[in-house]
């Protein structure tokens, strides 16, 4: 698993501009695939079927497309592409649609023109990062509890909490920290405690 940076998911972020008459409509959503991609595209596409262009570019995992669609060669698909890029970003799908205003941009012009609504629209949406994770079990005694919950405070994401014979938490903590996380609460319980590695994943890890 790859760490990696990628927008807030389950949002289509958007952001408009008008140059030289023409109106600039950017559309950005976190993609997991392709066809997730290709979705999003049409459904921009159906949205704004009236529009001049519905220019795209994506990038997820490690394939990537861009189109023009009927702008000059390289005008339109490829600064969206290249503004994804060099923020780094993955699992990212930027569409930005056109309503041509009756004055012409320009190769130049154009270039600017796409690259600055993808820009825009990316500055608009919120970034996560995309971190290696484990997700585990620890069982505790009611008397080892607010210990425990000061222990992982600020060092772990605490999902769950089962009341019952003891009490169950399901936590989210950086893999680099799972083994110190180990040390500290078998330490303050005495070693009581009793941990359940659940999965490794990537997650939009933040405390």
């Amino acid at each position: 698993m790859k760490q990696y940076d990628t927008i807030k998911s389950g949002i289509t972020y958007q952001y408009e501009t008008v140059i030289e008459k023409s109106r600039f409509i950017s559309h950005a959503r976190h993609v997991d695939s392709v066809e997730e991609a290709t979705d999003f595209i049409n459904s921009v596409r159906k949205q704004h079927f009236d529009a001049t262009h519905n220019c795209y570019g994506y990038i997820c995992d490690d394939r990537a497309k861009f189109s023009d669609d009927g702008e000059p060669q390289g005008t339109a698909g490829m600064p969206i592409y290249e503004c994804i890029r060099n923020k780094n970003l993955n699992r990212v799908c930027v569409v930005v649609t056109r309503y041509f205003g009756g004055i012409k941009l320009g190769a130049g012009g154009l270039v600017r023109a796409y690259n600055g609504g993808a820009a825009g629209v990316l500055s608009v949406a919120e970034v996560v990062s995309m971190r290696q994770c484990v997700r585990f079990t620890l069982s505790v005694a009611y008397s080892s509890l607010k210990q425990v919950q000061k222990t992982l405070d600020g060092k772990a994401v605490i999902e769950n909490i089962e009341y019952g014979v003891d009490v169950v938490l399901q936590c989210l903590v950086l893999q680099e920290m799972y083994d110190t996380i180990l040390d500290i609460v078998t330490e303050n319980t005495n070693g009581r405690a009793i941990f359940a590695l659940k999965e490794q994943l990537l997650y939009p890890y933040s405390i």
